[in-house]
């Protein structure tokens, strides 16, 4: 009896074994490359980590904020700003120049915060929706 059991045992484990390793060739062979390659340039020159400014990982409940409203940001950069964690006025109204330095380099717009005034139209926009 003990000799059928193990002989059954042995047969099991050599099944899951071969079924484990028919999935994995199959799923290797199957499997698209579209993760493989890289959506951003490499070689783009972010800026220093400690320069990145406050982000969050999603809106505040009452919701997000219509950055569209400042003046120089449209909808591209709306969406930009979103998805790297930046929704509300108040977030912008408290960015240093190094945290704007650090923006105009990850979205790739040269000088326009500081040309533009995002931070007092941020400061502005943030006492009127409070």
């Amino acid at each position: 009896m003990i000799e059928i059991a193990s002989k059954i045992v042995i047969c099991l484990t050599l099944a899951a074994f071969i079924g484990f390793l028919i999935g994995f060739i199959i799923g290797k062979a199957t499997r698209r490359q579209e993760y493989a390659t890289v959506t951003e340039n490499p070689t783009k020159k972010v800026g220093n980590i400690y320069n990145k400014p406050l982000i969050f990982s999603c809106p505040r409940p009452a919701g997000k904020d219509n950055l569209k409203q400042i003046e120089g940001v449209d909808s591209f950069i709306e969406a930009q700003l979103n998805h790297l964690g930046i929704f509300h006025f108040d977030q912008i109204s408290n960015w240093t120049d190094k945290n704007c330095e650090w923006i105009e380099n990850y979205l790739d717009i040269n000088d326009r915060i500081r040309e533009e005034n995002w931070v007092e139209q941020a400061k502005a926009l943030s006492k009127t929706t409070v």
